[in-house]
């Protein structure tokens, strides 16, 4: 086999190669990273970046988060911590590992873990009871289509979609089949979950800007 050939061949190899969770945790080149059934993200950016280009740092850093971003994750971690305070539930906020499997490792924007076995010092080993994403451009497509499919494939109980570009929320109930019951809100509407409710509408009423 020609060098040429055998290069090529060694690069579809890698390209192809399904990343496990001890890869993901060698990875040191400063970037966030997804790891879903086995394909490396770079978070908030649609695209498999693999091992190879990030030890040639051959990659692009990836602008902070918008501020109404922040404000919409900020806001809904404080009602959460203040409304599961002295339950068994808690709230947890991004940058935090979810792995799921060796082949699953997510960063959702906040997640409700409610079982104390679950929570380590790595992170949160299991399904957590909730996971709330909030869209960015970089993240629309992942959040709508790929991480749905993951967590009603995994059984995440509501899986809440928080889309500021759009001014909607989508939240997905895990029913008795095993799907995704969704429904769709306006992002001033209240978030009704099983126990308690959660709202943006003082947010955007105190920033009517972020409706414009």
């Amino acid at each position: 086999m020609k060098e040429k050939e055998k290069n090529e061949m060694e690069n579809l190899a890698s390209e192809q190669k399904r990343y496990t969770y001890k890869d993901y945790l060698k990875i040191d080149d400063g970037n966030r990273y997804e790891l879903i059934h086995g394909k490396l993200y770079l978070k908030d950016e649609w695209g498999d970046m693999s091992m190879h280009k990030n030890k040639n740092k051959d990659i692009k850093m990836l602008a902070a988060p918008s501020v109404l971003h922040q404000e919409i994750v900020g806001e809904i971690y404080i009602q959460l911590k203040e409304k599961l305070q002295g339950k068994k539930c808690k709230p947890f906020i991004s940058p935090i590992d979810v792995r799921l499997d060796e082949e699953n490792v997510v960063q959702p924007d906040i997640v409700v873990e409610c079982n104390e076995k679950n929570i380590t010092k790595k992170g949160i080993k299991g399904v957590p009871e909730i996971i709330i994403e909030v869209v960015s451009k970089g993240s629309l497509k992942r959040d709508r289509i790929e991480k749905y499919s993951l967590y009603m494939e995994y059984g995440v109980k509501e899986y809440i979609i928080i889309n500021p570009l759009d001014k909607e929320i989508i939240q997905c109930e895990l029913n008795d089949f095993g799907f995704y019951d969704t429904k769709k809100l306006n992002i001033t509407d209240d978030i009704i979950l099983h126990n308690y409710t959660l709202s943006l509408n003082e947010l955007f009423k105190k920033n009517p800007k972020y409706l414009a």
